[in-house]
């Protein structure tokens, strides 16, 4: 038994076609509108319309390094033109509701007296001196409280921000690093910046 084939031919269905239709003449009459009242304007000598579109409010998009997420401690020169002055540490609290940049926390750690200078002989100091001057007191203090209040369970997201001047001393850095690692995976992270001027150099 011979099977006849059928061919069907393929086009728009008719629905769709009118759906086309109905959307090209909508923005036929609207451009056309459009065009009518300025070619009428413009035969009776009206100045152009200027439209003010609305623009963001915001005076610029801050920068990601410039907010803080967590506890910094910036390290600079008490005199920036001299890079042999003593080192100031400042610490530097992120904001709880809302975000902060470096400059507004390091006015409000100037404010809560968050803030030391190193002496200039510290160097020379035993560790167990060392310890005891205020600036490292800032730092321990610090940590054990930011860690109390944020740091809660062991998290690789945990982390402890340094922003130092390039000549600083490895030992300060080293006191904040053990600080930090007294603390085991609770805090298993450290981020270093070096800063130089006011542009600050990731340093892994």
């Amino acid at each position: 038994m011979a099977f006849q084939r059928q061919e069907y031919k393929k086009g728009l269905s008719l629905p769709g076609l009118i759906d086309i239709i109905f959307l090209l003449l909508i923005f036929s009459l609207v451009t056309l509108s459009f065009s009518k009242e300025s070619v009428e304007a413009k035969k009776r000598g009206d100045k152009q319309v200027d439209f003010d579109l609305p623009e963001a409010q915001a005076a610029e998009t801050l920068e990601t390094e410039d907010v803080l997420t967590t506890l910094l401690f910036q390290i600079e020169n008490k005199d920036p033109k001299d890079p042999s002055s003593p080192r100031i540490l400042y610490v530097l609290h992120p904001a709880v509701h809302d975000s902060v940049v470096i400059d507004e926390a390091k006015e409000k750690a100037i404010s809560d007296s968050l803030f030391d200078e190193f002496p200039s002989n510290f160097l020379q100091l035993s560790d167990r001196a060392f310890s005891r001057i205020r600036a490292c007191r800032l730092i321990s203090q610090s940590i054990y409280d930011y860690k109390n209040e944020h740091f809660f369970d062991p998290s690789p997201t945990n982390s402890i921000e340094v922003r130092a001047v390039k000549t600083t001393e490895f030992r300060i850095i080293n006191y904040i690093m053990e600080a930090c690692s007294a603390y085991g995976d609770t805090i298993p992270g450290f981020v270093f910046r070096t800063l130089s001027g006011q542009e600050s150099d990731d340093v892994i």
